[in-house]
């Protein structure tokens, strides 16, 4: 794999831009499954920044590969992976939401909260809940504000979330075909 220095930058297509370009495309969508889900551009293969660097070789080599997020900055991260692979893509400016903004067509599918939302919504609900009760009930409730905030610092120190974790096999988090190991999934990217 080739080293990567801080001058190297991705070249960005406008939304307006790639929904006009006619030539065959391949559209790699970095963003989470549920992301993925609740909206995508027709069309597009999801493969989630995460997973990128085990599953670059599901990445088809034909047609101009253009990385997708929602906003752009993990789609660079992503089209830096893929530079060092032998790619050449280039990252959808502005991401979905300049795609969206620009009123081009996404394919909508099942509305979903990100995980990340979902973490948040649950420890700051813990934390309220735990203040409260501690202040109005009994102080020994404040254990339960000390609990997220352990949980959040050993996340942090370790990168691992194991309420991340638990939230993504609860059963509103289930996707289509996502019991199916990565490695064996379908890679028809519409369905």
């Amino acid at each position: 794999m080739s080293e990567l220095t801080n001058s190297t930058i991705c070249e960005q297509i406008a939304p307006a831009e790639l929904a006009a370009n006619s030539e065959e495309k391949v559209l790699l969508d970095v963003r989470s499954p549920i992301e993925f889900e609740t909206e995508h551009i027709d069309n597009s293969l999801n493969i989630p920044l995460d997973e990128l660097e085990a599953r670059f070789e599901e990445v088809p080599r034909k047609g101009r590969l253009v990385v997708i997020c929602r906003s752009g900055k993990r789609a660079e991260r992503g089209a830096y992976t893929l530079l060092g692979r032998g790619f050449q893509p280039k990252v959808l400016e502005g991401g979905m939401v300049a795609w969206r903004k620009a009123g081009l067509p996404i394919k909508e599918g099942k509305k979903m909260l990100a995980i990340e939302r979902q973490i948040q919504l649950v420890v700051g609900v813990g934390v309220l809940t735990g203040v409260l009760l501690g202040g109005f009930v009994n102080p020994w409730f404040l254990i339960i504000p000390g609990f997220f905030g352990a949980g959040l610092t050993f996340a942090g120190l370790s990168g691992t979330c194991a309420l991340g974790i638990m939230l993504q096999k609860a059963p509103w988090n289930k996707i289509g075909n996502s019991s199916v190991p990565p490695q064996n999934r379908k890679k028809d990217c519409c369905s």
